[in-house]
């Protein structure tokens, strides 16, 4: 005999929005997509719930305090998406008080005023973003721990961060209360910028400042890589990564093998990465060895810089530190003076283009003679920034200038 309880279910299906048997994998940009994504996402709450609710099931499902959101918002909410650690994120209202302890696209999204807090990492940007000094400051960057009691005290709706980076994984979910969402996009690696930023858009209902950016980033990066998809294999600049840490050592050097996140610049850069499979446990390499392989470019990769300092002196110190390593004086790259530094500050994140336009002159330059990566720099921050900051003048990004 049919229970009750199952009828009740059928019943509620059959009342189910238009739209929620098919499955939308890609992120709305458009209002029809949003709507559809709504009804979809709304389709899949309210099974979820009514099995919760009156079949007993053990499984994930929203409160009636979401539902009553989305009577509010609908069909603009809820909206749903896939974050970069790969947990499902749903919210049923506009987010107005975030939490953002990664920052990275807020600005260009035109949200400033959507984030009451910042990591304090974040304040570096203070220069070309000033509206920063107005966010709590809550702590933390890098691997450092933020104040938590300042977090919750903000009373915020939601909280942005990386997938692995910062005080880690799982930090503050297992903290915050489950009605503050936290939402987990890196937009730091350039495989996956686009569509995190795209998502964020989503979220934030800046699908069109998204869908800007987006398209300034495929105009200046897709033309660069098919000039380098031209270049044949035997052709190709051969590159030693070289991780600076500020311990000098003549003998061996730290570097990043095929499975960090660097490899992928020099893939998209269109060169070899010549220690991508030659890297030990602790991640370093005998000088020796670099010499032997003879590597035609030497990229530093520094963990200095960005737009609040004019003091080059840290990447300065590891050009001079590598240009004068005595195993090395007789390589191409030291020879040649094709040593370069370049800040991860400029290379993570949105900059993305103008690092990638840097990187791709400084190993094709008669390939790249009339690119001027300066130029796109300071488009993406009088453009997308709203900033009058002047990249050719303050900032420290890369060396030698």
């Amino acid at each position: 005999m049919i229970s009750k309880k199952y009828l009740i279910l059928c019943f509620v299906c059959l009342l189910l929005p238009v739209g929620v048997s098919g499955v939308m994998n890609q992120t709305p940009v458009t209002p029809d997509e949003v709507h559809d994504k709504a009804s979809e996402v709304l389709g899949q709450e309210i099974i979820s719930y009514m099995k919760a609710e009156y079949l007993h099931e053990n499984i994930p499902h929203p409160s009636l305090e979401n539902f009553k959101q989305t009577l509010i918002y609908y069909p603009e909410y809820p909206r749903q998406i896939e974050d970069s650690s790969g947990k499902i994120i749903t919210i049923h209202k506009p987010l107005e008080r975030i939490l953002a302890y990664n920052y990275h696209a807020i600005s260009l999204l035109h949200s400033n005023d959507k984030v009451i807090g910042v990591a304090h990492s974040a304040l570096a940007d203070s220069d070309v973003i000033p509206s920063l000094n107005n966010k709590i400051d809550i702590g933390g960057g890098g691997p450092y721990e933020p104040d938590f009691e300042r977090i919750l005290s903000s009373e915020p709706d939601a909280l942005l961060s990386y997938s692995n980076l910062g005080p880690g994984k799982d930090f503050f979910e297992n903290r915050l209360p489950n009605s503050i969402p936290v939402i987990r996009l890196d937009i730091i690696r350039p495989q996956t910028i686009r569509e995190e930023i795209i998502k964020l858009g989503y979220l934030l209902d800046k699908q069109k400042e998204a869908q800007e950016y987006v398209t300034w980033y495929d105009s200046v990066v897709n033309p660069i890589k098919f000039k380098i998809a031209q270049i044949p294999p035997d052709k190709r600049a051969r590159v030693f990564l070289d991780v600076w840490n500020g311990n000098a050592s003549f003998t061996e050097r730290k570097t990043n093998s095929a499975s960090d996140p660097y490899n992928q610049y020099c893939v998209d850069a269109g060169v070899i990465n010549i220690a991508a499979h030659a890297v030990g446990p602790s991640g370093t390499i005998d000088t020796e060895w670099i010499m032997k392989e003879n590597p035609d470019v030497i990229l530093g990769l520094a963990y200095k810089g960005g737009y609040n300092t004019d003091n080059i002196t840290d990447l300065k110190d590891q050009y001079d530190e590598i240009m004068q390593l005595p195993l090395l004086q007789n390589s191409s790259a030291i020879r040649n003076n094709r040593v370069y530094i370049i800040g991860f500050r400029f290379t993570n994140g949105p900059t993305y283009p103008a690092a990638f336009a840097t990187m791709a002159k400084w190993m094709y330059p008669e390939l790249f003679r009339d690119l001027n990566p300066e130029e796109i720099h300071q488009e993406y921050v009088n453009r997308f920034l709203g900033s009058n900051y002047t990249v050719s003048d303050h900032g420290v990004y890369y060396y030698p200038k």
